[in-house]
């Protein structure tokens, strides 16, 4: 099985970008709700559920 299908694999990826981007955003005052919607793009591009 490739492991890059899984979705364990796919959180992490996902969990990563939106981590990095998020640091990126709160250091440029980027307004919440627009960072919201870009984490929430981030998790269905990725195909997983934000699990908080």
């Amino acid at each position: 099985m490739d492991k890059t299908n899984s979705y364990d694999y796919k959180l992490s990826q996902a969990r990563g970008l939106a981590s990095q981007l998020g640091m990126f955003a709160e250091e440029n005052d980027i307004p919440k709700d627009l960072w919201d919607s870009l984490e929430t793009t981030i998790y269905d591009f990725y195909e997983v559920s934000i699990e908080r």
